[in-house]
């Protein structure tokens, strides 16, 4: 019979923390208590960097913290890191750098990274395509929104400078052991421009890098805003990313753009923006979703849940498992139990 290493895990919320170790250390004591087996450490939450740099007494207690737990671990590299960053790329290049060494020191395989974005509109191919992404005409998808799909070879060359970067990213991750999962945001602003908008284009741009040490972070929530800002697929954007796909986020929205200067507070009464709740709250068809990835993936099922639905913690891990082993051949079963010394 086969048997089937099926992990989830949760994140540890970086502004809950806000430096705060004891706060982290909360955190991991609810992870455990609800049942996961890992924990995504935000590395800026615990003010490990500094200047791009890591601060090496920080890690070594951090470090020694996180042993205390029966959990593997991932790492969130911090939130405002950027490759393309115009005014000072090379502090954003180490604090990368610096994110997939702190990996390294806690036994972690994976670093999800927010993707690249320049701060212009000069990269769309032609008028009402999201800036930064050259499309081709393509059948009309399954929801019939798509029509097109981005443009490989243009892609390549609007990005070129990042297919370097994150190319050297890549070479840093592997002599370390450690994958760098890139993630798909949905546009933040009206001027920016970025491949991570649309999974699809963030597919070709990981293609074109071609590093075992480099793949993707398929983040639900953000693909479901993204599809109705930019009007592609979800099932379309989801297969696109399969070949690489190393690291998932779940949780769930209702689809609906985030309302600008809005308290998070506000958006939750209008159901608007990226809420982070618990998966089966919102409107993502998860139903139709998992059984797209599930069944043959390997990495872990990452909850990224608001600290202040920490109650249902339990209740999504299990929402999670059902849903994962649902999609799972027969035969398969679940995860042995997880200890430091099988984390491999």
């Amino acid at each position: 019979m086969v048997v089937r290493r099926q992990h989830i895990g949760i994140n540890a919320d970086s502004f809950t923390i806000n430096g705060d170790i004891a706060v982290l250390r909360k955190f991991l004591e609810k992870f455990v208590e609800a049942g996961f087996s890992y924990a995504e450490i935000p590395i800026h939450g615990m003010d490990c960097i500094l200047n791009g740099s890591l601060c090496t007494k920080r890690v070594a207690e951090v470090r020694r913290m996180l042993a205390d737990f029966p959990l593997g671990y991932t790492v969130h590299s911090p939130d405002q890191l950027n490759l393309a960053d115009a005014a000072d790329p090379e502090t954003h290049a180490r604090a990368l750098r610096s994110t997939i060494d702190f990996a390294s020191e806690i036994e972690a395989k994976t670093v999800v990274y927010h993707g690249s974005l320049r701060h212009d509109a000069a990269c769309g191919a032609r008028q009402g395509e999201p800036a930064g992404i050259a499309y081709r005409e393509a059948p009309t998808g399954a929801s019939g929104k798509a029509g097109t799909a981005p443009d490989a070879a243009s892609l390549r060359a609007l990005w070129a400078d990042e297919i370097e970067r994150l190319g050297q990213a890549a070479d840093h991750a592997a002599a370390r052991g450690v994958t760098v999962a890139v993630e798909n945001i949905f546009r933040q602003s009206a001027r920016e421009s970025s491949y991570r908008f649309d999974p699809r284009a963030l597919a070709c741009v990981v293609f074109a890098v071609d590093s075992p040490a480099l793949g993707i972070c398929f983040d639900f929530g953000h693909a479901f805003i993204s599809s109705s800002e930019e009007g592609f697929d979800m099932d379309e954007a989801l297969r696109a990313v399969l070949p690489r796909l190393a690291h998932v986020h779940i949780h769930d929205n209702f689809g609906k753009p985030s309302v600008p200067n809005a308290r998070p507070i506000d958006m939750m009464f209008k159901g608007a923006g990226d809420l982070h709740l618990p998966p089966g709250w919102g409107a993502i068809p998860y139903d139709v979703l998992f059984p797209i990835f599930a069944a043959d993936f390997r990495g872990i099922f990452t909850l990224e849940i608001q600290p202040r639905f920490s109650d249902c913690y339990g209740k999504a891990r299990e929402w999670v498992n059902s849903l994962a082993a649902a999609s799972r051949p027969a035969g398969a079963q679940d995860a042995v139990p997880l200890q430091r010394g099988n984390m491999k």
